[in-house]
């Protein structure tokens, strides 16, 4: 080696060579050997990258050294550097790669160091990879298109998105294609925004420091055609912007590329958000071979293999896999991570084990920076960034497990008082930082990735908001559903149910969280009742089961006024119509709650108890009394006005009379209604039965038309109820109008193909949603379709009635005798 000594100027500091002395000013910095030592490697690397394995040779030569001690000793070197007024990250570390010193270096007696000279031949700096990229083709090739055009374009989105895999992958194809220069600058390792041009300099081989810098940078790259790629931009987001803007400016064939978390706002910016990867919806058809079409699974299966050699995509593990992907939002790295726990965990474990996924998804590449190795780590690095003022906003909008809006926002953040544009302009500064997601269905709503909401309850959990939130959430929820009241009278329109049904998840988990506090008894009550008719409009009526038995336990004894009470028993009985029939629990329910309603005197919960009282003795076949009870309904509302309850009356008359084997005044009743469903204000309504008005209307005319001999006009109501249920999409409308109307009458008409599509449709709604009374019917016609002769468990005397009727239609029943109209 040659012994020359060699002066090195570091910042304020002077390095001797090979003496290994250091000196600021005239006093000699107290360093060990081997930091000393590390120190003029960097040094005459001049702010190039110096490798690790360089650095382990230089310092332990043939000795196998873990990586560890360089951090050791370049810590100290830190410190000691610190002693001239620099930041503690002067030598940052690149991930994987090595490590380079931002401070700017000069060789004592060289003269102005001179310009750098293009390389022979174009140079592709960046990062390569160590796995191949997924669902990003199209994605790369347009942006590479469109930075040819636009010449600076950045790339946003939340944490693990890809756009640092996507810029790379852009650069590499433009290199190709173009035959220019690529510089990739990582500024993650930066805090301080003084250094982010030196850094940028020292990556092309330029001083770190002088006058200039950002004049010296565009003229390098002038030289040039070239594309800069500036990744992670967002904690020094302002001198990022600054200085792209201004190389932007002054070299006028540079093509930027920037990464960020949100956009840099810069003049001549254009702006890329990175979508997530393809996840098949959740009413979406698919089967196995068509999954790899689905970027999200086909990432899962290639990173779990590559985890677990046996591993492959089954029919059995596929709905776990799209499960794990859905979760995870589409997220590229959280799906990774996730399919790094194949190696010891099944696909149906790894779903289950997401309720606690920081726990679960800890294991990344040990060469990831440190924010890409844990999916808590990405988080903690953004939510680092934010104001703390915005941080209490972040974690309060995670209450919301569906889309919110500024009111929503607001009730929940109402303590923090604050002015009315900063809570506006704190939201859109969260979008605009990839940390929640403005909707355009609905328009001016908001929403959280399912991860970041749950970093958020942990984040609020940690801050002791837990409570304060959650009661804010669950006040807020109560007072919009104030008039949920109007459903039940058949008067609900369909644009509220459809707005409110979205928060659904919303009101269970705010239901279970006031279920949980003694003190909250009331509240969870309150919830529970106001929100019945939401669970019945997504035909959750298991799940309302469920809960109202829980809720009417936890009442026994305690002191709930006698509306609330009655309240709980209709939403009760009502459950057990559509989950168990007409069993004898749903009329003590009704009864229970006519008790209670008489003694709180509400006209309006008498109707409601009295309706399910009707209806418990219809479904049981006790016609007779059906009809007492129908016209005792319609006897009770008096000079009433209101059309929805009259409706209800004359419906409730019809369906008793109808199957009294009265079908004549069955039909002059229901005549009347189909003349009062055609007011404006009873479009799209869902009846006191909470299935669609206009389904259950023709459902019991095609019975009529049956009936009375008319089977082909009977058939042709019976597919245009078809085509209603496609268009309404509810599931406990479509188990009403398949049974009530369209299979008995397509097997009275001999339509078999028919009447077979439209069992195996409703076989598989009721499945779906858990409906055992309404599975009963598909069960009982199927049966009677192949002459099996036998009843399905549990099914009630007017199921055993059309059962029998469609096995054999010259079976005798009350119902199916034909009168003249």
């Amino acid at each position: 080696m040659d012994q020359t000594s060699q002066t090195y100027r570091i910042g304020d500091f002077v390095l001797v060579l090979p003496q290994l002395q250091l000196w600021l000013g005239e006093a000699p910095v107290k360093l060990g050997g081997r930091a000393l030592n590390l120190l003029a490697a960097l040094a005459e690397a001049r702010g190039d990258l110096v490798p690790r394995d360089a650095l382990l040779a230089r310092v332990w030569p043939n000795q196998a050294i873990d990586e560890s001690a360089i951090r050791v000793h370049l810590s100290a070197a830190r410190k000691a550097l610190s002693q001239g007024g620099s930041q503690d990250n002067i030598i940052v570390n690149e991930a994987g790669r090595g490590y380079r010193l931002l401070l700017p270096v000069t060789l004592v007696g060289e003269q102005k160091a001179p310009a750098a000279l293009p390389p022979e031949a174009p140079r592709c700096a960046v990062p390569g990879r160590l796995s191949s990229i997924v669902g990003r083709d199209d994605t790369i090739a347009t942006i590479a298109e469109r930075l040819v055009e636009q010449r600076f374009i950045t790339l946003t989105g939340p944490g693990g998105i890809g756009k640092t895999t996507v810029a790379i992958a852009v650069a590499r194809q433009l290199f190709a294609q173009r035959g220019l220069n690529a510089h990739f600058v990582d500024l993650a390792p930066i805090s301080d925004p003084e250094l982010v041009s030196g850094t940028v300099a020292a990556v092309l081989g330029l001083p770190a420091g002088g006058r200039n810098l950002t004049s010296q940078i565009a003229a390098h790259l002038l030289e040039k055609p070239a594309l800069l790629i500036l990744d992670n931009c967002e904690q020094v987001v302002d001198a990022a912007a600054l200085l792209a803007e201004a190389l932007f400016e002054e070299a006028p064939t540079l093509m930027l590329l920037a990464t960020s978390r949100e956009p840099l706002r810069a003049q001549g910016e254009w702006v890329h958000r990175l979508p997530a990867l393809r996840v098949p919806a959740e009413d979406e058809a698919f089967d196995l071979t068509q999954l790899d079409d689905f970027p999200a699974v086909a990432l899962f299966a290639q990173r779990a293999l590559a985890a677990h050699a046996g591993f492959a995509l089954t029919a059995d593990n596929a709905p776990a896999v799209i499960g794990i992907c859905r979760t995870l939002d589409g997220i590229p790295l959280a799906i990774e991570f996730a399919a790094a726990r194949s190696d010891h965990m099944a696909p149906d474990a790894i779903l289950a084990g997401l309720e606690d996924r920081f726990a679960l998804l800890s294991r990344g590449r040990r060469t990831a920076l440190p924010r890409h190795r844990t999916l808590k780590g990405a988080l903690d690095w953004s939510y680092a960034l934010l104001e703390p003022t915005d941080q209490t906003i972040l974690r309060r909008l995670g209450v919301f497990k569906s889309t919110f809006d500024l009111e929503a926002a607001t009730a929940v953040t109402r303590d923090l008082q604050l002015p009315p544009h900063r809570l506006t302009d704190v939201l859109a500064d969260l979008v605009a930082k990839s940390l929640i997601n403005q909707t355009t269905d609905p328009v001016g709503f908001y929403r959280l990735l399912d991860t970041t909401r749950h970093y958020g309850i942990e984040q609020l959990n940690l801050a002791g908001e837990g409570s304060t939130t959650r009661g804010f959430h669950a006040e807020y929820l109560l007072k919009h559903l104030d008039d949920s009241a109007r459903g039940w009278e058949g008067n609900a329109l369909r644009p509220w149910l459809e707005t409110y049904s979205r928060a659904i998840e919303d009101v269970r988990a705010a239901l279970i969280w006031a279920r949980g506090d003694a003190t909250k008894l009331t509240l969870a009550i309150e919830i529970q009742i106001k929100s019945a008719v939401l669970w019945f409009h997504l035909s959750l009526a298991r799940d309302y089961l469920r809960h109202t038995e829980v809720a009417l336990a936890s009442i026994a004894g305690a002191d709930i006024p006698a509306d609330l009470r009655a309240e709980l028993f209709l939403g009760y009985g009502h459950a057990l119509w559509h989950v168990e029939g007409p069993v004898p629990a749903m009329g003590d329910a009704f009864a229970q709650a006519l008790s209670l309603a008489e003694a709180c005197g509400s006209e309006g919960l008498m109707l409601r108890a009295r309706w399910g009282i009707w209806a418990h003795a219809i479904l049981a076949g006790d016609y007779a009394d059906s009809l007492m009870l129908a016209r005792l309904f319609t006897q009770s509302l008096g000079d009433s006005d209101d059309l929805g309850n009259r409706q209800t009356a004359l419906h409730m008359e019809a369906l008793s009379l109808h199957f009294s084997g009265d079908h004549g005044q069955a039909l002059e009743r229901l005549l009347a209604v189909l003349a009062g469903d055609a007011a404006p204000e009873r479009a799209s309504h869902a009846n006191h039965a909470l299935v669609d008005g206009k389904i259950a209307a023709l459902s019991l005319l095609a019975r009529l038309k049956w009936q009375h001999g008319e089977i082909t006009e009977a058939l042709a109501l019976a597919r245009e109820i078809a085509v209603d249920i496609d268009l309404v999409d509810h599931a406990l409308s479509t188990c009403y109008g398949l049974a009530i109307g369209c299979i008995p009458v397509a097997m009275a008409a001999g339509e078999t193909v028919l009447a077979q599509a439209w069992i195996a449709r409703l076989r598989g709604v009721t499945n779906r949603f858990d409906l055992d009374h309404w599975g009963r019917f598909a069960l009982g016609y199927d049966a009677a379709f192949k002459g099996a002769g036998t009843l399905p468990a549990g099914a009630s005397p007017m199921q055993t009635e059309m059962f029998r009727v469609a096995a054999d239609p010259m079976s005798d029943v009350i119902w199916h005798r034909v009168k003249p109209l």
